[in-house]
């Protein structure tokens, strides 16, 4: 008896070690933390500001000289006939001729205008810009995860509401059985019971096969297997200390999309800057070192080097370019123009979000104020309701609707508390202030 009791505390112990080990509780903030390191979508964005960093120098803006080293050698076999004017005759086959050639060119564009300097400034923009694009994804991805995991907890909520429902569904079938079997009540009672029993359990079986799927995308998200198994927390909170004037100051300076759009604007501007130092004269200095020397078998040069250093300063002075840089100057215009139209329709629409989603997180809140009040009186209602069937008093038609309310009244109360989850999450991220980084 007593091996028997060991085994089985032993199989118990096992079979709780194995749960432990297959399902873990994950925070929220757990959550984001490995969502920020691996999404993929992150990892793509992180890798692009890298480029921008990478670019951004001295010597993609074109201010550093071009240093290039050249070096051939060849060789050749030439039949060679010569008649020198002393009347001496070279003839001879085969003759091995070899060449070497080496210089050492520099060759450097002092000035160019200040395109240089713009083109430099144009980069720098271009980085921030990537560090900007970054940053919005990584807010977006929160945003994501926040999003993703509350549907969880959504639909874990439903399913443990729709579990208690069917406690009364199937105390109802019960009774209805018991007034059949006794004959005091028809058999359609009975089957009604059970198909709507049965329809509950259906809908048991979608809200399950819904976890299922939204917790494989979650994993998407965080770059895990679809099968990693995990457990969220049981309550839907928002945050009560939710400044709505705040949010709309920070979203009109810290607005990742808002500041990418500023961003661009500048990298228009240095662009025209470039444009128009076209118009101004490029000097160029030129230098070289170079060797040359050739080895002859017959012929009246035998041997010959040059070694010497050598240069030059070039200067380019645009006179006429068929119109072509009054014209990009011209477009350049225009889109700078277009650009602030972006920004200021980009402003008011970031506000207009802003307010909606203000607007949506009150209206949530106030749902949920009313929704759990509502329930209240529906599950007080139905526990009547149920008692007054029981004693006759009231029809399966009638006790049928008092549990369907009750199962609307719950899902009215889930999905506010959700909604206004995501209005929350929906204002931060407008704001930029989702999760400071």
């Amino acid at each position: 008896m007593k091996k028997k009791l060991k085994l089985l505390l032993l199989s118990c112990l096992i079979n709780t070690i194995a749960f432990a080990q297959t399902s873990t509780k994950l925070t929220l903030e757990e959550a984001i933390q490995i969502a920020l390191e691996k999404n993929f979508d992150v990892v793509i964005e992180k890798n692009s500001q890298q480029i921008g960093q990478i670019n951004n120098n001295w010597g993609t803006a074109g201010l550093w000289p071009n240093i290039t080293l050249n070096s051939t050698a060849g060789i050749a076999s030439n039949n060679l006939e010569q008649q020198l004017a002393n009347g001496t005759t070279i003839k001879r086959n085969g003759a091995i001729l070899r060449n070497i050639n080496a210089g050492l060119a520099v060759s450097w564009r002092v000035f160019d205008g200040m395109r240089m300097f713009a083109t430099k400034k144009r980069l720098e923009e271009l980085e921030l810009m990537g560090e900007l694009s970054f940053r919005r994804q990584l807010n977006a991805t929160v945003f994501d995860v926040i999003a993703a995991y509350y549907q969880i907890v959504q639909l874990n909520q439903q399913k443990k509401a729709l579990q208690e429902t069917i406690l009364f569904f199937e105390e109802r079938k019960q009774i209805a059985e018991s007034r059949f079997t006794i004959g005091t009540a028809p058999k359609t009672d009975f089957l009604q019971a059970q198909v709507d029993l049965n329809q509950q359990k259906g809908n048991l079986l979608v809200i399950e096969n819904n976890i299922r799927v939204a917790k494989s995308n979650f994993n998407f998200l965080l770059a895990r297997t679809p099968e990693t198994s995990f457990d969220v927390q049981e309550a839907i909170t928002t945050d009560a200390a939710v400044n709505f004037t705040s949010l709309q100051q920070k979203a009109q300076t810290d607005n990742y999309d808002l500041l990418m759009a500023q961003s661009n604007l500048s990298v228009l501007v240095q662009q025209k800057r470039e444009v128009i130092a076209q118009r101004l004269p490029a000097v160029t200095l030129n230098g070289n070192f170079n060797l040359a020397q050739s080895r002859n078998d017959a012929g009246f040069t035998l041997f010959n080097r040059n070694l010497g250093p050598n240069g030059n300063i070039g200067l380019a002075i645009p006179i006429f370019q068929g119109g072509n840089i009054k014209r990009q100057e011209r477009v350049a215009d225009i889109s700078i123009k277009n650009q602030q139209v972006v920004i200021d329709r980009l402003k008011n629409q970031v506000n207009t979000s802003l307010v909606n989603a203000y607007y949506n997180f009150q209206n949530a809140n106030n749902l949920v104020d009313l929704e759990k009040s509502t329930l209240l009186l529906i599950q007080e209602n139905n526990v009547i309701a149920t008692e007054r069937f029981r004693k006759l008093a009231i029809t399966s038609i009638e006790l049928r609707q008092v549990q369907i309310d009750y199962i609307n009244g719950q899902t009215r109360y889930i999905n506010a508390l959700y909604m206004a989850k995501l209005a929350e999450a929906e204002m931060k991220l407008l704001a930029g202030d989702l999760r400071r980084l």
